[in-house]
């Protein structure tokens, strides 16, 4: 992962976290999972899924 942000489970680009598999920020078991809303839907956990629909209803309803 390149960027300003450095993981600290993050070693040579492999994550030490979830089975030393390539660093992809989101993916389940990452320490950012259900923490954070990523751009990329299918990195978002179902609760954040839930929040963001719920977010956007609610901003939809109050534009009327």
């Amino acid at each position: 992962m390149s960027g300003s942000w450095g993981c600290p489970h993050e070693v040579k680009g492999l994550c030490s976290k979830v089975k030393n598999r390539p660093c992809d920020p989101g993916m389940k078991g990452c320490v950012l999972y259900g923490r954070f809303a990523f751009s990329t839907a299918d990195k978002n956990s179902p609760a954040i899924r839930r929040k963001l629909l719920a977010t956007k209803e609610e901003k939809k309803h109050g534009n009327q």
